[in-house]
């Protein structure tokens, strides 16, 4: 199952284009509304809860791998499964089903607006947060297991760079080499970074502890405020962002964790 998030600041709009299939059917959610007019008058609601807040609007598409049959009600208890679980428990939101032969997928969408406090769901590390849920999801209803963003992210070695990851950790184990093979290195890199990460910190955070588990990180930015890339280096060896994956490069690490650098402060943290 894919799961794809974008935020948005109107709700008309997308709620006419999940109403405009001809495939289009209302599933699921909380809400009372029974068309696009009815739902945008009663997500009204939420925003004048925080009319401060910018991109109230959660979209997200979940879509079913080929072979996988799930009838309505079992695609409207993994929406709301799925909204649970990414935090949105006091939210509204609706789900539409689009189906056909092809591709066959939910609509969710969602006010960000909690209506118990008026706050905004927290969206920082949600995408690697959704693909723990869908990864989960996948075992519980018996489907289709796909690959995540991330793990297609992380470069796979070849089988010759297999035979040659072999060689070097012999001769390691024997001592005819001082180091281990790059490749074990950047594993270990890529599990302490995705560690590092698990509870959604923020950038300064992240780096922070990845100095304290002893990973050197080189980063800087432009006088404009453009990063000019991310560098790791663990037992004498250093990967820029790219030799580890695009995950791990610095747009992908702030499109993970959505987080960005607002604060001057902040990007005085990462030179320390």
């Amino acid at each position: 199952m894919i799961g794809k998030q974008t935020k948005r600041r109107g709700f008309r709009k997308l709620l006419d284009y999940l109403e405009s299939r001809e495939d289009a059917k209302l599933i699921g959610g909380n809400m009372s509304g029974r068309n696009a007019r009815e739902l945008a008058r009663e997500f009204k609601l939420s925003r004048q809860l925080n009319s401060d807040a910018d991109r109230v609007v959660y979209h997200v598409s979940l879509s079913a791998a080929k072979g996988d049959k799930l009838d309505d009600e079992k695609w409207s208890e993994i929406g709301d499964r799925y909204m649970k679980e990414m935090g949105f428990d006091a939210n509204q939101f609706v789900i539409f089903r689009h189906n056909n032969t092809d591709d066959d997928h939910i609509h969710i969408a969602a006010s960000r607006i909690r209506m118990d406090t008026g706050l905004v769901v927290h969206d920082s590390w949600d995408y690697v947060r959704s693909e723990k849920v869908l990864r989960q999801v996948e075992i519980d209803y018996d489907l289709v297991q796909v690959q995540g963003s991330r793990e297609k992210l992380n470069r796979t070695p070849s089988t010759g760079q297999i035979r040659r990851i072999r060689r070097e950790q012999e001769e390691f184990s024997q001592g005819q080499r001082d180091s281990p093979p790059q490749r074990i290195i950047k594993e270990e890199l890529q599990q302490t970074i995705d560690r590092a990460g698990v509870d959604n910190p923020q950038m300064p955070t992240l780096i922070m502890r990845l100095q304290q588990a002893g990973i050197s990180v080189r980063t800087g930015f432009t006088r404009n405020g453009k990063s000019k890339g991310i560098s790791y280096e663990k037992d004498g060896q250093a990967f820029s962002g790219t030799q580890l994956g695009a995950a791990y490069t610095f747009p992908g690490l702030q499109k993970h964790s959505n987080s960005h650098f607002e604060k001057k402060s902040e990007k005085i943290l990462l030179f320390k």
